[in-house]
């Protein structure tokens, strides 16, 4: 598992679909473009849910190893894309994007 910091707070995710994020956000940087990506979190307990980011060009994340706090989540078909849309050199998810799972659980660890 790994931890995903980002100016608002933090996320728990797994540590493949952490990498990939970082990965995509880094080739999205490097071009000046943005997406909008969206993936399986847990919160402290385990409970699962869904968080969405807007990554690229301004992003500020920092990704660090996090002990788990039941399985390491995993979402095969989430990484892949998020590797070949950073291979690609498409950000094809920013004018696409519906705000299709903003309906499930969210967290409130935030602090503003």
């Amino acid at each position: 598992m790994k931890r995903i910091f980002h100016p608002g707070g933090s996320v728990l995710t797994g540590s493949e679909l952490a990498d990939a994020v970082m990965h995509y956000a880094e080739a999205l940087s490097s071009r000046g473009q943005v997406d909008v990506i969206d993936i399986p979190v847990a919160d402290e307990t385990g409970l699962p849910g869904r968080a969405q980011f807007l990554i690229g060009a301004s992003s500020q994340l920092v990704c660090v190893t996090a002990d788990a706090v039941d399985q390491e989540l995993v979402e095969s078909a989430k990484s892949d894309d998020l590797r070949r849309k950073a291979l690609s050199g498409t950000a094809s998810g920013r004018v696409s994007w519906t705000g299709d799972g903003l309906d499930s659980p969210q967290f409130d660890e935030f602090e503003y």
